[in-house]
């Protein structure tokens, strides 16, 4: 699939440049990743998927606690059977209502996820717009489609400046 992309890239340039030969074409690459790990943006949105993460754990963890003290209970020798029968019923109900809150939290984890990859995906397409329009560029392509770029090529550190503008965080 990248060699078909980076095939299909190289044919859109080539053409690009036999196209507008005497035109100066400017290029550059960017790393997304690099974006969202060291911009204010992209850790603001890991900060609140990681803080739903860490309230959906405590609240499993509650659960297996819950399962752990009734199976001790449930090995306690000193506990009547008929006591004990009651014990595993209530032990199954809370496995099955921990199963469903575990589905139910990374059900609720990727959909987060993927809404706020596609909004900061959707602000990251407007900042390299803008910044590729003030600056004169033709293409801005991701680093990794590439089978080579220059360093000089790289804007990466530019993009986050500019997305830090436009999204401080907040």
């Amino acid at each position: 699939m990248r060699k078909t992309i980076a095939v299909l890239l190289t044919v859109v340039v080539s053409m690009l440049t036999v196209s507008v030969f005497s035109q100066q074409i400017k290029i550059a690459v960017i790393d997304p990743q690099v974006i969202i790990e060291k911009s204010k943006e992209g850790q603001r949105i890991k900060g609140l998927l990681q803080s739903f993460f860490d309230l959906k754990q405590s609240e499993l963890k509650a659960k297996e606690s819950d399962l752990k003290m009734l199976d001790e209970k449930i090995k306690d020798p000193k506990i009547a059977e008929d006591k004990k029968d009651d014990l595993r019923s209530e032990f199954q109900q809370k496995y099955y209502e921990a199963q469903a809150l575990a589905k139910s939290a990374q059900d609720d984890m990727d959909a987060r996820s993927a809404k706020m990859k596609d909004e900061f995906g959707a602000k990251l397409d407007a900042v390299i717009k803008k910044y590729a329009a003030a600056k004169g560029y033709s293409l801005i392509i991701e680093k990794n489609l590439c089978l080579f770029a220059a360093d000089a090529l790289d804007v990466t550190q530019d993009i986050i400046i500019e997305m830090d503008k436009a999204y401080p965080g907040k």
